[in-house]
């Protein structure tokens, strides 16, 4: 008989249901984390769309990411379709002692961001420098599926090292 130990799958909530964050939902699945898509597009945050999501939330994202439960195990990827909505997801987690936030974009595109948030006293510097951003392993991706794949990367690295700093503190 073969026993493996099974604890609490890592909590990931994708913000955003379009093609990136659907594939993402795919690819979480199969890494083994609960996958919560958020989206406030029922054509886009459903069953049929996304059918390996373990939660949907068709709400405001900003908004429904205030009220997700945070902890140390829980892993942020924001990927929506416009900056607006980025920087709300990101305003309702960045202040949480999160595993892991990342969020899609161009270099500008985060910079500009940082200045905002810090200028407007939503995160500090250091908040904001735990933000993978832009998200992904640098794998020089064009297509969807490798966006995710460089994402799902990320993640697994993340997770690797946080399991590995764990073993080293016991």
């Amino acid at each position: 008989m073969y026993l493996e130990p099974r604890s609490p799958l890592s909590r990931l909530v994708i913000a955003g249901a379009g093609h990136v964050g659907q594939a993402v939902v795919h690819i979480g699945h199969l890494l083994d984390f609960e996958v919560t898509v958020i989206d406030d597009r029922p054509e886009f945050a459903n069953k049929d769309i996304v059918p390996e999501a373990d939660h949907i939330i068709v709400k405001d994202i900003g908004k429904a990411i205030e009220k997700i439960s945070k902890s140390p195990d829980t892993y942020f990827v924001i990927v929506t379709r416009g900056h607006s909505h980025d920087a709300e997801a990101l305003k309702a987690c960045i202040g949480s002692e999160v595993a892991y936030i990342g969020m899609i974009g161009s270099g500008r595109k985060i910079a500009l961001m940082r200045e905002k948030f810090i200028a407007s006293g939503w995160a500090t510097a250091s908040q904001f420098d735990r933000v993978y951003a832009p998200i992904g392993i640098d794998i020089q991706s064009k297509t969807v599926q490798e966006i995710a794949i460089s994402i799902a990367a990320e993640l697994a690295q993340v997770r690797a090292q946080i399991e590995k700093q764990a073993t080293e503190a016991s």
